[in-house]
């Protein structure tokens, strides 16, 4: 069914706490979309495929295999997988490759947290690793992906052990991004063997159940493709 989906973001445009509201049109609506103040607003087709990348992402096996590799810089995974769009003018390497993307072009941000025990002369260290990937349509209209770049914070680790744990998070943060692109691929694989001309992005799971719903877009996202 063809649905007028009204996102009203609390936290920001695709970041923390948001409402959904759904509208079930009686007739069928070309795809469009417009932001106003806090609401994002998306008529989405009847023939849209959604794909909500937060459930096939962040699965248990995934956040495993993502937890494994954080052991070769001596840290532990701390929370889950959360997925999330990130407008390119946000992310925090925009500035070191400005003409990388367009402006508003969204990139999908794997984000997670982690703790590094440190011996009983520096404080323990907390911080968060961000994956980003690129989400497009090629030529033929199928649906790609690929990682775009990494980045990561953290807290703690004075007044000696700043410096060696930075070096290992710097060896570590590729391996991450290695493991991180064939759970995309798996991610997407729903959806590999179509032809797409549109491709967008909705907060949360992309429901398109009529009525309101109230979701973290910090924590999820979902594509909308609409068949060519």
């Amino acid at each position: 069914m063809s649905i007028d989906s009204q996102y009203t973001f609390f936290g920001g445009f695709f970041n923390g706490l948001f409402t959904g509201n759904n509208t079930k049109l009686n007739a069928d609506q070309p795809f469009s979309e417009s932001f106003s103040g806090i609401t994002l607003t998306i008529h989405r087709p009847n023939a849209e495929v959604p794909v909500d990348l937060g459930a096939l992402i962040a699965t248990n096996a995934n956040t495993g295999l993502v937890a494994n590799k954080l052991i070769s810089a001596g840290a532990s995974l701390t929370s889950g997988l959360r997925v999330q769009g990130v407008p390119w003018l946000s992310v925090p390497y925009f500035l070191q490759n400005l003409g990388a993307h367009k402006i508003m072009d969204m990139l999908v941000r794997v984000d997670f947290d982690f703790h590094i025990e440190t011996p009983w002369y520096c404080s323990d260290i907390d911080g968060n690793i961000s994956v980003y990937l690129f989400l497009f349509l090629d030529a033929k209209g199928h649906l790609k992906g690929k990682v775009d770049g990494q980045w990561f914070t953290f807290d703690g680790g004075g007044p000696f052990c700043r410096g060696p744990a930075q070096d290992a998070l710097m060896s570590a943060v590729p391996g991450v991004s290695q493991q991180v692109k064939p759970i995309l691929d798996q991610a997407l694989a729903t959806a590999a063997s179509g032809k797409f001309k549109q491709l967008y992005f909705l907060p949360g799971n992309g429901t398109k159940t009529p009525g309101v719903s109230f979701q973290n877009a910090s924590n999820d996202l979902a594509l909308g493709l609409i068949p060519g």
